[in-house]
């Protein structure tokens, strides 16, 4: 998926939710954004380099909430909260996996690495038996159906 694509669906999901009346103080979307050097950060500590699709959406529009995702900041946003190196500097399949979403039964949605490299694609790791699974053809597809529930 193209940016353009999934900015129409992101257009589609927002005009939906504005005439929901919400909590105050709940976002939708916490757009905590990265900047370049926050990535090269990431990058050279974990020894990886992200898909550009996914740096260029951190960019643009940030972790933290994104409708029914919860994206791992880049860098923090206050002590609490984990982040990109928190989650897998600490040994997560260092190497072989960047967990950049939680699922919220102890499964992470990523991205499978390669010779120092993460694919574009975004996939599922089971935390039971670590087996990783290919779900979405790339982040912005992960995002739309995943986080937009777009069809």
């Amino acid at each position: 998926m193209e940016f353009e694509e999934f900015e129409a669906h992101l257009s589609v999901a927002r005009a939906e939710r504005e005439s929901q009346s919400l909590p105050e103080g709940f976002l939708l979307f916490d757009s905590w954004v990265a900047s370049e050097a926050d990535l090269l950060h990431v990058e050279r500590t974990l020894q990886v380099q992200l898909p550009e699709k996914y740096k260029e959406f951190m960019r643009r529009y940030g972790a933290g909430q994104f409708l029914f995702l919860d994206l791992l900041p880049v860098v923090s946003v206050d002590e609490w909260e984990d982040d990109l190196l928190a989650v897998n500097d600490a040994g997560f399949h260092k190497g072989e996996f960047i967990a950049v979403a939680p699922v919220g039964t102890g499964d992470w949605w990523g991205f499978s690495v390669v010779d120092g490299v993460c694919l574009d694609r975004v996939d599922f790791i089971d935390h039971e038996d670590g087996s990783i699974n290919s779900a979405f053809s790339d982040f912005l597809e992960f995002l739309a159906r995943k986080g937009l529930r777009a069809d």
